[in-house]
């Protein structure tokens, strides 16, 4: 059963509210909506919020939000969570969360998760911020109980599996189709790794790029083409909340005929682009290069020109009348 439409939002703990909107507007490109007391809250789209900065809550990614299919899907939520033994709680105030009604627990890796309904919306479209964005793709998470959390986000969420990357990543889309809107990376810790935006064009992505670079702000990644979904990002580094922020192009949407590949780790999978090309070398000498031939004129604008002949100054002098000097002085 679907319950996840796609990925919401991202609520990120920052202990300076000024300082974080005024990165995120100017080097992510995304619009202030409004502030609510501690709560800046950011978007790209006519989605109320795609970034909910909280001051005051430690620096770094406290949740990730996913909305639901449909009101069911909350049922559906919590009779899955009980059979894993997971506690959850769930709420509502959309004074202050600009969202209907939410369900909240931490996954088996060790991720704090929101499903919500009812996300406000804008009445109109963030103002040309110079960089075109479509939609909000998705979170990635390193989790330290890999196994158990892909095994939870197919079985209990019905997150289908894209592509794996030995077995090292997952890439899991929901209900709206796009390749992933999880990616679940095995490690050692629980962190938050990254979100990503596809915009509209390899120019946006390259506005954003080169507007960080400009002002000193660190890529993690530059530009490259992921395997597993084929898309174009670059990844800009938020060194003080430490996580990522990709933005990219060419995020393909997958329907239930696409079978999983796993596919291997290794560079030229995080980036196609890292695939050696062939070891092209010219040995002219071993093939025989050829003499060069004998002199017949060169070729110009009027056509083949004759070969230079020698020429008897002391005749052309007596015929001419004028000496013709053999040195010309520097």
């Amino acid at each position: 059963m679907a319950i996840i439409q796609k990925f919401g939002y991202v609520s990120v703990g920052v202990s300076n509210l000024a300082e974080a909107a005024e990165f995120y507007s100017r080097f992510a490109r995304l619009d202030l909506t409004e502030t609510v007391g501690d709560v800046a809250f950011m978007t790209g789209g006519l989605e109320h919020h795609w970034l909910r900065l909280e001051e005051g809550n430690g620096q770094g990614v406290k949740r990730v939000g996913y909305e639901v299919v449909d009101e069911e899907s909350f049922a559906a939520a919590r009779e899955g969570l009980r059979a894993w033994g997971i506690e959850f709680s769930e709420g509502g105030d959309p004074a202050r969360d600009r969202v209907s009604r939410w369900l909240r627990f931490t996954d088996p890796g060790g991720a704090d998760i929101e499903l919500y309904s009812g996300m406000y919306e804008r009445g109109d479209a963030p103002a040309n911020t110079g960089v075109s964005m479509e939609n909000l793709l998705h979170g990635g998470w390193e989790s330290q109980n890999w196994d158990k959390a892909t095994q939870f986000y197919q079985e209990v969420l019905g997150f289908k599996a894209s592509d794996w990357i030995a077995d090292k990543l997952g890439f899991f889309r929901a209900n709206n189709g796009f390749h992933h809107s999880l990616v679940l990376i095995r490690s050692g810790r629980t962190a938050f790794n990254h979100f990503c935006v596809q915009v509209e064009s390899l120019d946006d992505v390259m506005r954003f790029r080169n507007n960080a670079l400009k002002h000193g702000v660190k890529l993690r990644e530059d530009l490259l083409r992921h395997a597993p979904s084929g898309s174009i990002g670059v990844y800009m580094h938020d060194e003080a909340r430490k996580f990522a922020v990709e933005f990219c192009i060419g995020h393909p949407v997958l329907d239930d005929s696409h079978k999983a590949r796993r596919l291997p780790l290794a560079d030229r999978t995080a980036d196609v682009w890292q695939a050696p090309l062939p070891d092209i070398r010219l040995d002219l000498g071993r093939r025989g290069a050829k003499e060069a031939p004998e002199p017949h004129g060169h070729t110009s604008m009027l056509g083949e020109l004759p070969p230079a002949k020698d020429v008897d100054l002391s005749q052309a002098e007596a015929e001419s009348g004028v000496r013709i000097p053999t040195r010309v002085q520097a």
